[in-house]
């Protein structure tokens, strides 16, 4: 791809990052000298009429959303060798997933100001019939104004919900998503809606306040079944400093029934713009971004392919009507059936050291030891000349009990 023109106007410069569907390159437009991003399709997945139609829905999306903090799209198209591609505004930055990886939590201004431009962006979405699906923080890009100051970017319409008659891109009850950051409902297989994404927005302001999630499990199933059954615990018992207010919005983002979050993004989005006027409304710290040397083409930092299936968009089978349900392989108690079967055999084995020892003290099974523990060997003569001087047991008529002396009846 590298040095190739597209549609007579895009010229291939480098590849800036690659995963399951496609890669994304840095492209010039070779009239105007500007820097953009090309997102191309894999070859193979272009005869995939569903994954097809969900490249295109992300692309027309985002185009028509038509807000600040929304990635821009301009073209979309296709390879002479017929894989799509669509075209985008190149950014120069790094994205929320990447500054959490390297930097840890950010301070709580700042985290309120990016809150409130993703739930701006958000809030347009919706209005278009938009649901997102899919927020996270490697889906978040944060670059720097001409003034200095932050400005998020929401990228990654590819699993969006678009309210369009007779549309359907999902099986009916699937579940896709992002398992950290799906909201019961999502998790469920149930339908979803504009509260959806307030769970992962809510989710997200969690992990930008302590630098944890709300709720992670050993697999997806599990972190599915976390989302759905655990209460999760306020964020400022995972980090202090944080205020009273903002653990209330947090946690009521975070509700399990979508009727008990805000209603609606501008609701969120109101209550995060009351929280900073009351905080001073404080200039969040800026993001340690590189600036831009002359000559030097910008670049589109995509988060670093992670084996691990935390922060992996997945799809799932329908579940089952009463929810979610971890395979036989890994319920707790075939999991743990191992490690149970060795505590058995060693108690079984303690119990048995113990019951030789009270056989022997009663003369069964051999003749009871003076002493508890072994002694190393002798040589013989230094063990009869030790019998010899060591004192003698008055012998004990036969018929009569071995031990001390018993009291004399009382008459």
């Amino acid at each position: 791809m590298i040095g190739r023109v597209l549609a007579d106007r895009y010229r291939i410069v480098r590849r800036i990052g690659e995963g399951g569907m496609g890669a994304v390159y840095l492209c010039e437009h070779v009239v105007l000298h500007r820097p953009l991003a090309v997102k191309v399709l894999r070859r193979d997945l272009s005869n995939d009429p569903e994954i097809v139609e969900r490249f295109r829905n992300e692309a027309i999306a985002a185009s028509q959303i038509g807000q600040e903090n929304v990635v821009d799209v301009f073209d979309i198209g296709k390879t002479d060798d017929g894989a799509l591609y669509y075209v985008m505004e190149a950014l120069e930055g790094r994205s929320v997933g990447a500054i959490l990886r390297h930097d840890g939590p950010i301070a709580v201004p700042r985290a309120l100001a990016v809150l409130e431009q993703v739930g701006r962006a958000l809030g347009a979405a919706h209005a278009r019939g938009v649901v997102h699906r899919d927020l996270k923080p490697d889906n978040v890009f944060l670059v720097r104004r001409e003034d200095g100051s932050e400005q998020a970017k929401l990228l990654d319409f590819g699993i969006s919900k678009v309210d369009q008659a007779g549309e359907r891109l999902t099986q009916a009850g699937a579940i896709i998503g992002t398992p950290e950051y799906m909201a019961p409902e999502q998790a469920a297989g149930a339908a979803v809606d504009h509260r959806t994404d307030v769970y992962a927005l809510g989710v997200m302001a969690y992990e930008l306040l302590t630098g944890a999630l709300p709720f992670e499990g050993d697999n997806a199933i599990a972190t599915l079944v976390a989302h759905q059954t655990r209460p999760p615990e306020p964020p400022s018992r995972r980090r202090s400093g944080v205020p009273p207010d903002v653990d209330a919005l947090v946690l009521r983002a975070l509700a399990k029934r979508p009727e008990d979050r805000f209603d609606s993004m501008a609701e969120l989005v109101a209550e995060v713009v009351r929280i900073r006027a009351r905080l001073g409304n404080a200039t969040p710290e800026p993001v340690p971004l590189p600036r831009r040397d002359p000559g030097v083409t910008p670049r589109l930092d995509l988060p670093p392919f992670r084996p691990s299936h935390r922060g992996g968009t997945v799809t799932l089978p329908p579940p089952s009507a009463s929810g979610v349900r971890a395979p036989a392989s890994e319920k707790p108690e075939e999991r743990h059936l191992g490690a149970r079967a060795v505590v058995l055999l060693a108690l079984l084995l303690a119990v048995a050291a113990g019951a030789g020892w009270w056989l022997r003290g009663l003369g069964i099974g051999g003749s009871r030891p003076d002493w508890p523990g072994p002694f190393p060997a002798v040589p013989e003569a230094a063990s009869a000349s030790s019998a010899a001087a060591a004192p003698q047991r008055p012998e004990v008529p036969a018929g009569e009990p071995s031990g001390p002396p018993r009291p004399p009846e009382p008459a």
